[in-house]
């Protein structure tokens, strides 16, 4: 619906805000990318490269389910009560494939963990959680990206 002659329609800004939210995210691979090459006792060994990595998974998840909720929303008008739905109604409305999103909806209770349980963290995940999240960001990332130009 346009809001006035003239001026960008929802939709279109709606483009505008998945756009800078998928720039932010490649912001957050590319940092984790650099920060992956560690070693795992190097890692563990750096409290300042574990809370970096730990940011930029709560970024990257937060910005996989943001995105992937404003879609589900405006497309579908369905919106997951949690973070976990809405990375299962990912697949079940075929944005990304359902076997991937069944397989990565454990990111949720990553990010629950990050947050809520900040003083719990096993750093040890941290590190395995990183060396795949770069991957799987960027699947989401180009998942959406194909379901939009698809859905112009």
């Amino acid at each position: 619906m346009a809001l006035l002659a003239g001026r960008v329609t929802m939709s279109e800004l709606d483009k505008i805000s998945i756009d800078e939210k998928l720039k932010k995210l490649q912001e957050s691979i590319d940092l984790l990318e650099v920060l992956k090459t560690k070693d795992r006792m190097s890692f563990l060994g750096d409290k300042i490269i574990q809370s970096a990595a730990m940011f930029n998974l709560l970024i990257g998840i937060e910005l996989i389910v943001d995105i992937g909720n404003h879609i589900l929303s405006e497309e579908f008008q369905k919106t997951g009560k949690s973070y976990k739905d809405v990375i299962i109604y990912l697949g079940e409305m075929k944005i990304v494939p359902q076997a991937f999103a069944e397989e990565n909806a454990e990111m949720a209770d990553f990010r629950n963990k990050l947050v809520h349980d900040y003083d719990r963290i096993d750093s040890q995940k941290v590190f395995d959680y990183l060396q795949k999240a770069p991957d799987v960001f960027r699947a989401f990332a180009k998942a959406y990206v194909e379901f939009l130009d698809k859905n112009k």
